[in-house]
């Protein structure tokens, strides 16, 4: 039903194009929706492998001290100024973030929008830029929320009237002043942040649906069909596209991509299992995995992953059913631990760090995948309560070497990163926590279930 909406409306937006003056929309019978058909990704013939994931195998569930905690190293904490993108950077980790962290609320701000209250936004896009917060509401309207004057300073609408009323997914860049924007309706848009003023705006005819990176002018980004692109950040126009395998059974679970820089590749997850290594420069495609054996047929068993992460040379992939590391040059399999994370895995230079649902921390090694340690987060809690007032676990970070897990009813949990041990428990937000946790500078910002942005120290 949802896909029959999706391309309902698609095609009632095609027969319509911007009018710049009013940032609505006007006829354009004319003006052709951007085609779809494009070349398929496996007619290049990329080097593939099949990982067959459905191998029964005993999920690990075992706690583990740790021998040798002094070998452990943590990446210096870093401080981020602007955060520009949904997962701050191209690799998808940051492996230290810098924090005063005392944890004294400096500021709450009034309601930033109009979402629904206690309704889970927790994945919404939210963005830093100039020390401005950039969101969106469910009617499309983006904001620009000042965390110096505390309050809204701007706001624009680029939809007309007739879909204001439908919800929309949006996904956010921001590359020198330019907000370049996709969502669930088919379009792209440039949007100049100094004056509120759409530069380009195109319509390509299905839903995106994944995060998007910027690198070399070019805007990389997928829809919901499991299509990828590259546009042109100044013309929003097409530079290739590439169709990969599409499933019709749809989860929670989005089309995700993640760079190297270094090598200029990128690497794109899609929702049917398939990972895919191509040279954003060249378009040469240099490898593919599909995660499920290669004699399964039909369309059968939901895919789901968390966000792919790169770390020097480690790229870790974590399924419902495995967590696993890949070199990123060959495409060799370091390693493959069958378990269910719960949450996107923490790189380090030597170490890996995850949640399981079975509310394990483990801290593997990266060249090897032995588990170094394991603790139950909840184990050594004298109030045996908290693990039900917990909830789930809405995000996991390393804070100042340490492992903080917050929770979608305010609790924070922060670990030592060496042993697991807990060293500080507390709620530090009675009207939990509806945003992920970002670090700017010396502070720490969350939105919590009222829709209201904290600012810590």
């Amino acid at each position: 039903m949802k896909r029959l909406l999706s391309i309902f409306i698609t095609v009632l937006l095609a027969s319509c194009s911007l009018d710049n003056k009013t940032g609505l929309w006007k006829d354009a019978s004319n003006t052709p929706v951007d085609k779809q058909d494009t070349t398929s990704i496996n007619d290049s013939k990329p080097n593939q492998q099949y990982e067959n994931l459905f191998i029964e195998k005993k999920t690990y569930n075992e706690e583990k001290k740790s021998l040798n905690p002094s070998n452990i190293k943590i990446d210096k904490p870093l401080k981020i100024i602007h955060w520009l993108e949904q997962y701050a950077v191209s690799t998808n980790n940051i492996s230290n973030f810098f924090y005063t962290g005392n944890n004294k609320l400096l500021s709450r701000s009034k309601k930033l929008s109009n979402f629904t209250a206690n309704k889970n936004y927790s994945n919404r896009n939210i963005v830093f830029y100039k020390n401005n917060l950039i969101s969106y509401d469910h009617k499309g309207t983006i904001f620009t929320y000042s965390l110096d004057v505390k309050k809204k300073i701007s706001q624009y609408n680029f939809y007309k009237k007739n879909f204001k009323n439908y919800e929309k997914k949006i996904y956010f860049i921001i590359n020198k002043n330019i907000l370049y924007v996709a969502d669930n309706l088919g379009y792209l848009y440039a949007l100049n942040l100094n004056d509120n003023r759409i530069i380009w705006a195109k319509n390509y005819g299905i839903p995106f649906r994944s995060n998007l990176k910027f690198v070399d002018n070019q805007i990389l980004l997928a829809n919901q069909d499991n299509v990828i692109y590259s546009i042109d950040a100044n013309t929003g126009d097409k530079n290739w596209q590439y169709a990969t395998s599409t499933t019709f059974l749809k989860s929670d679970f989005e089309n995700n991509l993640a760079l190297d820089l270094k090598n200029k590749n990128v690497f794109f997850l899609n929702t049917n299992g398939e990972l895919y290594s191509i040279n954003y420069s060249t378009q040469k495609f240099n490898w593919f995995k599909k995660f499920k054996a290669a004699s399964q047929t039909g369309d059968t068993e939901l895919f789901l992953s968390q966000p792919i992460v790169i770390k020097n040379n480690n790229l870790i992939i974590s399924t419902k059913k495995s967590l696993l590391n890949y070199d990123v040059i060959t495409s060799e399999k370091k390693w493959n631990l069958t378990a269910e994370p719960n949450f996107k895995p923490i790189v380090t230079s030597g170490h890996t760090y995850v949640i399981l649902k079975n509310n394990l921390l483990l801290c593997l090694e990266n060249s090897t995948g032995n588990v170094i340690w394991s603790k139950n987060i909840f184990r050594n809690i004298e109030e045996k309560k908290i693990e039900k007032k917990f909830k789930l676990v809405i995000d996991f970070k390393i804070v100042n070497n340490q492992i903080n897990i917050y929770s979608k009813n305010g609790y924070l949990l922060s670990f030592n990163s060496k042993n697991g041990k807990l060293n500080y428990l507390s709620r530090i937000s009675k009207n939990g926590i509806n945003s992920k946790i970002f670090f700017l500078n010396d502070n720490m910002f969350f939105v919590n279930n009222s829709n209201k942005l904290l600012k810590f120290n």
